[in-house]
């Protein structure tokens, strides 16, 4: 087991958290922090934008954000509470960690943050809807 400072591996993640956040000065505009996601699940496959809600996202810095191992092939910053990033395709169905690391240095891991799931896509052949279309 994992042992900091004589805490459990639970304790050492929750400290190791406080101090990234405390270690996350973000300048200008104050600490960093990521608040959440939207959506919270999408289709293995990939290409999928997710928004990663927060504060203090700073335009003079790069993010990389990964789902699981993967990288996400795009991360845009929309606005300073607002990162927008497309999915990378995942083997199969399973909620995974997505980690934001800012380039001057803080990160932060959403445990269990983002959800792949097997979506089946739509038939296409004659006479198979979707929606009011007819293929």
């Amino acid at each position: 087991m994992l042992r900091l400072f004589g805490l459990s591996c639970t304790g050492c993640a929750v400290f190791l958290a406080i101090l990234a956040a405390g270690a996350a000065c973000g300048g200008e505009g104050g600490d960093l922090s990521v608040t959440g996601l939207e959506p919270v699940a999408g289709a293995t496959a990939g290409s999928q934008p997710v928004k990663i809600l927060g504060s203090n996202f700073r335009t003079d810095i790069g993010y990389t954000v990964y789902f699981g191992n993967k990288k996400a092939p795009a991360v845009t910053i929309m606005d300073p509470e607002t990162l927008l990033v497309l999915t990378p395709e995942h083997e199969q169905a399973e909620a995974v960690d997505v980690t934001i690391r800012a380039d001057n240095g803080p990160a932060f891991a959403i445990r269990a943050g983002y959800r792949y799931e097997v979506q089946a896509g739509p038939t296409r052949g004659p006479g198979t809807k979707s929606g009011n279309l007819v293929y």
